[in-house]
């Protein structure tokens, strides 16, 4: 199976792209445009870049439009793997009407053509997956172009060495999920990895998911838990990691001990490695094999995703 092979290949996608590093500091501010596994790129960058101590605003869109304080003097940073998503192509469309500085990261498409055509940076991708399993690939085009290019190879060996183990819990996690929804909680530093876990579970095991962030859910959220019928159907998992304020962790905490009083058994998940961006892609790719073995479980074909082709197809 191609989604498989793709999988075990995975940490062999992070690697330093040889690129000219950007300085954010010739920019009133950044903006990053994609949608699903593109956009997920935009919203790890974001987090990456605000935890570097970065002081221009950084914004991460999943949309048609760009805000309107972005202007000349800023840039955009466009993620499209196919180089044809309609939303992304709109964004770098309004950009250059309002002479935005602008970069392209695809494996070609109309990205590249306008790029080409309009004389834009553009930074290539292999081409010839399906995009979400392109993830590592387009993160680290990204990564270098921002400077993070050291943490990519440290990143793969973390993925390489744990790899067995990776499997091996994301096919324990896939058994517990089976014939529930899945509720992925998030903290601030896991909030872009606990939304990649719903779009994965969404897209390779045809199912639903769901995901809320900490501290917020403790303000909303967690009251629903008072329903028995609506909290019987879920299976709970919290990320964390252990640089997020210590208030966020003792809400893991908090939370992780509600659930155990109305019976409930949520899996808890930290990330492996030393540095942030490492235990972010270990979790990142805990899920994508969770998927996968989800999928398995459920007797799907992990790749097709009929109701997204159908709606693509009603756009044109």
């Amino acid at each position: 199976m191609k989604a498989k092979e793709w999988l075990n290949a995975m940490p062999s996608q992070f690697g330093t792209y040889d690129v000219d590093v950007i300085s954010v500091e010739d920019y009133k501010g950044i903006v990053f445009s994609g949608m699903g596994g593109s956009g997920i790129v935009g919203d790890v960058l974001k987090l990456l870049l605000e935890r570097r101590g970065t002081e221009v605003p950084v914004v991460s869109l999943h949309g048609y439009e760009l805000p309107p304080y972005a202007k000349q003097d800023w840039l955009l940073v466009a993620v499209s793997y196919s180089g044809n998503t309609e939303e992304t192509i709109s964004t770098v469309q309004e950009a250059m009407q309002r002479r935005l500085n602008i970069i392209c990261v695809s494996s070609g498409g109309k990205l590249e053509e306008i790029a080409d055509k309009e004389g834009f940076r553009f930074v290539s991708v292999p081409p010839g997956y399906a995009p979400r399993y392109a993830f590592g690939f387009m993160l680290s085009a990204v990564m270098s172009l921002f400077g993070f290019g050291r943490s990519l190879e440290k990143i793969r060996k973390n993925l390489d060495e744990n790899k067995e183990e990776i499997k091996e819990t994301a096919y324990n996690i896939a058994q517990v999920l089976q014939n529930y929804i899945p509720i992925v909680y998030g903290t601030p530093l896991t909030e872009p990895i606990a939304f990649r876990w719903k779009t994965q579970i969404n897209e390779n095991s045809k199912t639903l998911c769901y995901t809320a962030v900490l501290p917020e859910l403790h303000h909303n959220e967690v009251v629903g838990l008072d329903n028995p019928i609506a909290r019987n159907l879920c299976h709970f998992i919290i990320l964390h990691d252990p640089e997020d304020h210590p208030r966020v962790i003792k809400r893991v905490e908090i939370t992780e001990k509600i659930f155990k009083e109305l019976g409930l058994s949520p899996v808890v998940l930290r990330g492996k490695g030393e540095s942030l961006e490492e235990r972010l892609m270990y979790l990142a790719y805990l899920e994508d094999w969770v998927s996968f073995y989800l999928a398995d479980i459920y007797g799907y074909d992990p790749l097709p995703v009929k109701i997204i082709d159908r709606i693509k197809e009603s756009l044109k």
